[in-house]
């Protein structure tokens, strides 16, 4: 049974998402994202329960004894938590309710179809080794295309705390970067300006990023751009 009719069990879509697969086990579901409208909403639908979960989690529910004497500030923060919680439910509804073709575009295209593969991976998150799979991820699903001699652009947005993965000076991941530019052409580090002014507003230092690195605008304005335009999008 070949990747397109292999149907994915449910123990195995939920080691995808919460990152537990192999490189190549990971590139066979980005593969079938496209194809799979069913596959797409499955996985959107879990990723967004299980960051609502994480987030719920972040603030503990207090002593009853405890609730009279909340200060303001954590009144504000939990407030503020709310609120996100409200937006990720909001942003998440909006990546699943785009038309066919658009909340989940093509990742990999038939061999008649001419028009290239493409697909943005966002990356937000500045760990270590979130920043390593998030590359690992880019490189297997590059690999895959050119192992099926397939024509694909990629895109690697960073906003957020993800945007340390392209500073120069910073990135633990700095040659393993400017090599995948060498070695994929079709292949773009993109860093989101509306971060970089605010690392310099709040850090107070000059941001340079690694060469060849394009600076866009706005990184979520930027996801939302290309699902328009039918990229896929996968969270890094």
């Amino acid at each position: 049974m070949n990747n397109q009719e292999q149907k994915f069990s449910d123990e195995f879509i939920n080691a995808f998402v919460d990152d537990q697969l192999t490189p190549e086990e990971k590139a066979q579901v980005y593969a079938r994202l496209a194809g799979d409208e069913m596959l797409s909403r499955q996985i959107c639908e879990l990723r967004k329960t299980r960051d609502l979960v994480q987030l719920a989690y972040k603030q503990p529910p207090l002593p009853a004894r405890g609730m009279a004497t909340l200060s303001a500030g954590r009144k504000v923060g939990l407030c503020l938590a709310a609120g996100l919680m409200l937006l990720i439910g909001g942003v998440g509804g909006w990546f699943l309710h785009q038309p066919p073709g658009q909340a989940i575009a093509v990742a990999q295209k038939t061999p008649a179809d001419d028009t290239p593969a493409k697909v943005l991976f966002h990356v937000s998150d500045g760990r270590a080794d979130r920043l390593k799979n998030a590359l690992d991820d880019v490189e297997e699903l590059l690999k895959h295309y050119r192992r099926s001699n397939q024509t694909a652009r990629v895109e690697v947005v960073a906003n957020g705390e993800g945007l340390g993965l392209l500073l120069a000076g910073i990135s633990p991941y700095a040659e393993r970067v400017q090599q995948m530019q060498r070695d994929y052409h079709s292949l773009t580090f993109v860093a989101c300006q509306n971060t970089i002014e605010r690392y310099q507003q709040e850090l107070g230092f000059t941001v340079k990023l690694l060469p060849g690195v394009v600076t866009i605008d706005s990184g979520v304005a930027q996801i939302m751009r290309r699902q328009h335009q039918g990229w896929a999008y996968i969270q890094g």
